[in-house]
């Protein structure tokens, strides 16, 4: 049973936002509040193509699938304070609370730690209740300060930096990596970094970044933005976590009426710079509005890996520890349509191939979105995943097939 502190911390949370906000009701622009309250419930269900110990009485023996149920409560706090024209304070905190079977399954604690340690060097998440079935957390993913005068534009703190172009592979994106499947983190990472923009012009900019990570490796790189033939260009050369050389160029505009969009990425190692131990990654895609209501989208990755790299379907949708783990093989093809049916209403499908004889995978999403209500929204998602998996338990790599449903409400204040 969950225990009483936790019921306690869970309502403190929803109930803080009504608190300051009326608190600030009148602060004017000098203060914004904002967040919203999520409520999530899950099913999974899995192959169990191996043999599983007869002390996991988790599972039948006549029934080869797992499942997975799970409740998801989230909260999220916006806080910006403009000091005055020049000075910005930003806050921003997730706090999650999951119940389920993904906590009673995590036998090493994968997922206990995930909540807690993200990899970056200044790290203000906790754990403050855990148990056999629940885990609830408080993080600030979002806590810097803003300085803006005339074209200079410097940032401290924990901060999101995205340099991808393009839709769900980001090469170019080399401080901020991101699972394309975790659609319920709509902010996306943050990381601990100085970033500081000069605007050279109207659409023209240098961008100077620098972080580092809770080992104490240092990311560095110099971006320079220009508008060249009404095309955006973006040109990237710096440091990836010390010992690599990063390297980057991408692109966005328009082959008539389709939006084209792109990034190219190479990331090699500084110790026996000569060798094949780089990673090449190309990524493109355009996407074309048939009307009003239908929009079709595509985009392809290419990568060149390392020889010795292994092949695992498991790295398509696991969080990817760095840019360099991107691409989950040399070829990964995405496809997706978009159907406004009303003002209130719109479904989605993505599919993703991956052809490579190791994994042999496929990723299907469709999604279902209705506006219930003035800031109110209910979400349906269904993910299924389809190839070569490796078994938790043995490590025996075998052909998997993982249905996942998500029914999603929200609601943003």
């Amino acid at each position: 049973m969950i225990q009483l502190k936790t019921i306690i911390i869970a309502f403190a949370l929803v109930s803080l936002h009504l608190i300051v906000s009326a608190q600030y009701a009148d602060a004017g622009k000098k203060l914004t509040i904002n967040g919203y309250l999520v409520n999530m419930q899950s099913v999974s269900i899995s192959d169990m193509p191996f043999e599983v110990p007869d002390s996991l009485d988790f599972l039948t023996k006549d029934d080869k699938h797992l499942y997975n149920t799970n409740i998801y409560f989230q909260n999220r706090l916006n806080l910006s304070w403009y000091v005055n024209e020049h000075l910005t304070l930003s806050t921003q905190m997730r706090n999650r609370l999951i119940i389920g079977d993904q906590v009673r399954l995590d036998w090493t604690g994968q997922l206990e730690d995930s909540y807690e340690k993200n990899g970056n060097f200044f790290n203000p998440a906790r754990n403050v209740a855990v148990g056999n079935s629940y885990i609830l957390n408080l993080a600030f993913d979002r806590l810097y300060a803003q300085y803006s005068s005339g074209n200079l534009d410097i940032t401290v703190g924990k901060q999101r930096i995205n340099w991808g172009k393009t839709f769900a592979f980001n090469p170019n994106d080399l401080f901020n990596t991101y699972s394309y499947f975790d659609f319920d983190y709509e902010e996306k990472p943050g990381t601990d970094a100085i970033r500081a923009m000069y605007y050279t012009g109207a659409a023209s900019s240098i961008e100077l970044v620098a972080n580092i990570d809770s080992a104490s490796h240092v990311s560095a790189a110099l971006k320079w933005n220009a508008n060249i033939w009404n095309y955006d260009f973006q040109f990237i050369g710096g440091t990836l976590l010390s010992h690599d050389l990063a390297l980057g160029f991408g692109w966005s505009g328009y082959v008539k009426d389709a939006s084209w969009r792109g990034e190219l990425a190479w990331y090699q190692p500084f110790e026996n710079f000569a060798d094949t131990s780089g990673v090449v990654m190309l990524s493109t895609g355009m996407d074309y509005s048939l009307n009003s209501k239908w929009t079709i989208q595509g985009e392809v990755m290419l990568a060149k890996l390392p020889k010795d790299k292994e092949i695992i379907f498991y790295d398509a949708y696991a969080p990817p520890q760095s840019v360099k783990d991107l691409a989950t093989s040399p070829f990964q093809l995405l496809g997706s349509v978009l159907f406004q049916a009303s003002p209130l209403s719109s479904f989605s499908l993505a599919g993703i191939w991956y052809p490579h004889p190791d994994i042999k995978g496929i990723f299907l999403g469709p999604t279902w979105t209705y506006s219930v209500a003035d800031n109110f929204s209910a979400s349906v998602y269904w993910q299924f995943f389809n190839g070569y998996f490796p078994d938790s338990l043995t490590n025996e790599i075998k052909r998997q097939g993982i249905h996942s449903g998500y029914l999603r409400f929200k609601y943003n204040f």
